[in-house]
């Protein structure tokens, strides 16, 4: 058990240290599908398209020069002889320069085998890309054993050229490029589905900034398996559905891999290759709230007799649970595990979309469903990221690091277990020891000030407190740190405690909808001093303190 829990945390930590990379999945600030002729705010330059080269033509004044990939390209010319010197490479070189690659490029040489709609093989977007230790490890064979009939297949090839005022490059089905770089911003060249895309990536991005790690669940040998896998001969072509919702890829199956559990047998679809790796991409019921919308292991290279192990303590997130600006591909439908897969990477708090980061809020709360299935689409509306979870039900540990706050909220305090009641004392602790913004509404306000009090006396305060403060019965209570103004959202505070704590109240008899319906009256309302109508209206000034915090 010790070695196995060693084994997973030095994985864990090389996982850790390749996303922190300058260029790596974190740095992704956008996506720019092209036209014949593209560009857009911040471009560097126009983009053109031209008989499968894109063009790009640099504004005036704009210093860029070649990503490292490039760079190794223009040094190796047709005839495997060198090109010149380093400095030979730039804008204003004299005249074109030409070279090719002998393989789709590094960024996609872990990444599961994916097919373009003419069949093509290529390679979509993996756990991290190269920049992972989760890959499948193919090596930069990407076309190895992936062709449509199942057998090798010629590796195909990137080109690149300098032109008189920029850069040109030409890609493999499927294929990507770290092209050229303009300051800490490098540019990358995508192929997925025959559509080209450049994606850019800032070494500064406020996402890569704000990282530290990436949540999991505690390691359990109870989730490893035993498996073997079953080679198609000919490989089986399936279309799936990707991270970009007008996006359909074609991917492999290279075999299944079958596993007995306490739920019966389980059988999946593997894409990858038999010879260089397999991979395992799945979804589960955890998916969407503990869990992104799917994940992938690596599995490896099977043994001769097919048999392998699934340990989904490693399962890792695709790059879209970070940024909205993947193209990674869905599991092929059908590839379910049916059960709670309660192991490996949980859904990371931080994310980055065209809104810029996203500001995760994690949420514990025990309402009546149906207000809770009313109540959750006003956070995302209102700019709050919510993991929302239920503290009997969700019993993992979940760390704190990523969030922007924590809340836990419920009416009643009877069907809370011990050890879902010491839970919520713990991320209260955890939260005030982090100086992170934590609210306790209602009932639950309880295990706030009980954090507080305990962790005040652990520092040698005495505060002398001898009787909480409570409520009437038609009011409700709301209890945070002082971490949080709650004045600035127009929210009366009736009390403040000798230890720090705020408390504010609320009738319960409110409706739960407000007849506003635009985000700016709501932000208007607020401004204006008016009183708070409607519970709706109340987690709009609550979204705005964490905001506003943040």
């Amino acid at each position: 058990m010790n070695q196995f829990v060693t084994e997973w945390n030095t994985w864990r930590d090389s996982r850790n240290s390749a996303l922190a990379k300058p260029f790596g999945w974190l740095s992704v600030v956008g996506l720019h599908w092209l036209d014949a002729e593209s560009t857009w705010t911040d471009a560097p330059g126009t983009f053109t398209v031209d008989d499968g080269w894109v063009t790009v033509s640099l504004k005036t004044g704009i210093k860029a020069g070649p990503a490292a990939e490039t760079f190794d390209l223009l040094s190796t010319v047709d005839n495997g002889g060198t090109a010149g010197a380093a400095g030979s490479f730039g804008v204003n070189g004299g005249g074109p320069t030409r070279a090719t690659s002998p393989a789709v490029p590094s960024d996609t040489s872990t990444l599961p085998r994916v097919m373009d709609q003419a069949g093509a093989v290529a390679a979509g977007e993996g756990a991290a890309g190269s920049d992972s230790s989760a890959g499948t490890g193919a090596g930069s064979d990407a076309g190895s054993d992936g062709g449509s009939d199942g057998h090798a297949t010629v590796p195909a090839k990137s080109q690149v050229r300098v032109e008189e005022n920029g850069f040109s490059a030409k890609l493999p089905a499927g294929g990507s490029l770290n092209w050229f770089t303009v300051g800490n911003v490098l540019y990358e060249l995508i192929d997925r589905g025959g559509r080209l895309g450049v994606r850019v990536r800032n070494s500064k991005s406020p996402l890569l900034g704000k990282f530290f790690e990436v949540p999991v669940f505690d390691p359990d040998p109870d989730f490893v398996f035993l498996a073997r896998f079953t080679r198609f001969d000919p490989f089986k072509t399936y279309t799936i559905e990707t991270a970009q919702e007008d996006l359909q890829l074609q991917t492999q199956a290279a075999g299944t891999v079958t596993f007995e559990t306490s739920h019966g047998e389980v059988s999946l679809l593997a894409t990858g290759c038999p010879k260089t790796g397999l991979q395992l991409d799945f979804h589960d019921s955890t998916n969407g709230s503990a869990t992104a919308a799917w994940r992938t292991i690596d599995l490896g290279v099977p043994n001769q007799d097919g048999s392998l192990v699934i340990d989904f303590n490693r399962a890792v997130n695709y790059p879209f649970a970070f940024t909205s600006f993947a193209t990674c591909p869905a599991p092929i439908e059908g590839n379910v595990v049916p059960f709670d897969v309660t192991a490996g990477e949980r859904r990371p708090p931080f994310f980055y979309s065209e809104a810029g980061i996203n500001v995760p809020f994690l949420f514990y709360v025990w309402w009546d469903e149906e207000s809770a299935e009313v109540t959750r689409p006003w956070y995302s509306r209102f700019g709050l990221d919510i993991t929302i979870l239920n503290p009997n039900h969700d019993d993992g540990r979940i760390s704190l690091v990523g969030f922007d706050g924590v809340a836990m909220s419920g009416g009643d305090l009877s069907p809370l277990g011990r050890k879902a009641r010491s839970r919520l004392i713990d991320v209260a602790t955890e939260a005030l020891t982090s100086r992170i913004p934590v609210i306790g509404i209602g009932a639950y306000s309880a295990f706030v000030i009980q954090a507080q009090r305990e962790l005040r006396s652990q520092q040698g305060y005495v505060d002398g407190i001898e009787t909480e403060y409570a409520a009437s019965a038609e009011r409700l209570l709301i209890v945070m740190n002082n971490e949080l103004d709650p004045k600035q959202a127009g929210f009366d505070i009736v009390h403040t405690d000798a230890s720090g704590l705020i408390y504010v109240e609320m009738p319960f008899d409110i409706p739960l909808e407000s007849a506003r319906t635009e985000v700016e009256d709501f932000q208007a309302a607020m401004e204006s001093g008016a009183s708070i109508t409607s519970w709706q209206e109340f987690d709009y000034r609550m979204v705005a303190l964490i905001r506003h915090h943040r």
